[in-house]
């Protein structure tokens, strides 16, 4: 099968990181360079912990790019008691090498990777989606030149994780998760899938997950220093879901958007269109998806209701041994 050139948006904290040691244990994936925004962490500590993640997977040498420090129209705020307050849990990575050169802004960058590759870069958004937002601010035909846009946001036919009704990355930004909703419904536009929370809060990896991969891990290159890092970033999740009185279990989110932009196949989705409501007193940030059948909107989403999450668990567990165990990077 050919790999297809892949651009990851992230603001990375906890699942985010393993969305991205997901994609990196991928040959399916050329991971053309990963842009970083303001969500679970502030744009500088997203960015930080993206080239360090980068750097423990062996592939310092793709290209991370910083967009957007603030939301459309709001400050931001951050998720730092979900995530601890560098982003990564407990987990400690090593300061990652500087960029050779100063490196281009998230948008910029986007877009002249979808301008190289029209029809075949899969875009991949797992933070806040001010960047994409910009981006088709700036270029409209964005939404024509992708192979599809997936998207971690929303919730469905799910509560939200932020408030009653909206899930966290939409609400952060939720006037650029309308923009880009609206964008995707244009004729001739790539498919966008919405990976949310009705799926993601079922798939999830637990603390056995982890040592048994640690096991696995032991003895591969670069297993020790994965195993240190899964464990202690997972640990925090683990705590605060414990805190909370909930299951201790780490929602894989963002690997989860990473592993359907990959294969579709992962989920099941329904067609809808989806709206974002950006004003109400109770309601921002919720998504809001048209399922009649005899809407006069257009359908601009495919809308994961449905999830193979066993099969994920496994593969991703599969991939990150697969990184762990190649000497050929760096």
């Amino acid at each position: 099968m050919t790999a297809a050139p892949m651009i990851i948006d992230v603001d990375t904290g906890i699942d985010d990181a393993f969305g991205l040691l997901f994609a990196l244990g991928q040959p399916r994936v050329i991971l053309l360079g990963v842009s970083t925004v303001a969500g679970n962490v502030g744009l500088a500590k997203a960015t930080r912990n993206t080239r360090a993640v980068l750097a423990l997977g062996g592939r310092a040498d793709i290209p991370v790019w910083p967009g957007c420090a603030s939301p459309l129209l709001k400050p931001a705020e951050d998720a730092s008691e979900i995530h601890g307050a560098t982003g990564l849990g407990y987990a400690e990575l090593p300061e990652p090498p500087a960029p050779a050169e100063p490196p281009a802004h998230a948008v910029d960058a986007i877009l002249a990777a979808a301008e190289a590759h029209p029809g075949e870069l899969i875009l991949v958004a797992t933070g806040p989606l001010t960047n994409i937002a910009a981006a088709l601010i700036r270029s409209p035909e964005l939404t024509k030149q992708l192979k599809r846009f997936v998207l971690m946001g929303g919730a469905f036919k799910a509560p939200g994780n932020v408030t009653a009704t909206a899930e966290f990355n939409i609400w952060h930004d939720p006037e650029a998760a309308r923009m880009i909703f609206r964008a995707f419904a244009a004729e001739g536009s790539a498919p966008l899938i919405a990976v949310g929370l009705d799926v993601t809060r079922r798939t999830l990896l637990t603390p056995a997950d982890i040592e048994a991969l640690a096991r696995r891990l032991a003895r591969l290159p670069r297993g020790p220093a994965f195993a240190d890092f899964l464990e202690g970033a997972s640990r925090h999740y683990f705590e605060l879901m414990a805190k909370w009185g909930r299951p201790q279990a780490l929602a894989m989110h963002d690997p989860l958007a990473v592993g359907v932009a990959i294969d579709p196949g992962y989920v099941k989705s329904s067609r809808a269109f989806v709206d974002v409501e950006t004003s109400g007193e109770l309601t921002r940030g919720m998504t809001v998806a048209d399922w009649r059948p005899n809407s006069s909107a257009r359908s601009n989403a495919e809308v994961a209701l449905e999830v193979e999450a066993g099969r994920f668990i496994a593969d991703y567990l599969d991939s990150v041994e697969r990184l762990a165990g190649d000497e050929t990077a760096d």
